[in-house]
Parts: structure tokens; C-alpha cells; sequence
């Protein structure tokens, strides 16, 4: 049996299912449609804003030690946003924290 008597029986099945379940089919057709016109209301009642680029000052991973880690977190509790890079940012560079205690 070829592909398109497959793909013909196959809708000619589920055409055959809707004709029978119409509360089904409605169902199935309005739900997605309601949830697309929510979804357009918030948009439209709360539309986006301009933000300024966010840098976060730099914290230590894990891996540079538990007390540096412990440290980042407990200094950066309130994570400030800042409109300009911060110190340790520089590309390349390497060992931020070597000097942290």
C-alpha cells in the first residue's frame, strides 16, 4: 500500500471520527483559539519596555574554592545590576579571584 492511499485513508478516518464527535471538534477548534486571544490581551495591555544592559558584578564558581564561593554569594545577596561593565570583566583574563581573601 502506497504512502498516498495511506495519507487518503488516514483522513478520510479522521474526518469520518470529527463528522461523529462535533462537541469534540469544537472543543479542539475554539480552545487553542481562546488561549491565542488571552495570550494577544496580555500583550496588548502590558506591551514591552526599554532596559538599559544589565552588567552583574562577577562571582566565583565552586570550583575556585568554598570560601571564595561562599564569599560571592554572601556580597552579592541583593545582585545589583550595573549600566557599565564591572571589574573582572576584561576578556581573556583569567583568575579573578586569585587575590579574593
Amino acid at each position: 500500500m502506497g504512502f498516498g492511499i495511506q495519507l487518503a485513508l488516514l483522513m478520510w478516518k479522521n474526518f469520518t471520527y470529527r463528522r461523529r464527535q462535533t462537541v469534540q471538534l469544537i472543543v479542539e477548534v475554539l480552545w487553542p483559539l481562546f488561549l491565542f486571544f488571552i495570550l494577544i490581551s496580555v500583550r496588548r495591555s502590558h506591551p514591552p519596555f526599554e532596559q538599559h544592559e544589565c552588567h552583574f558584578p562577577n562571582k566565583p564558581l565552586p570550583s575556585a574554592g568554598t570560601l571564595a564561593w561562599i564569599q560571592g554569594i554572601v556580597c552579592n545577596v541583593n545582585n545589583p545590576c550595573f549600566r557599565y561593565p564591572t571589574t573582572g570583566e576584561t576578556p581573556g583574563l583569567v583568575g579573578n579571584f586569585d587575590h579574593s581573601m
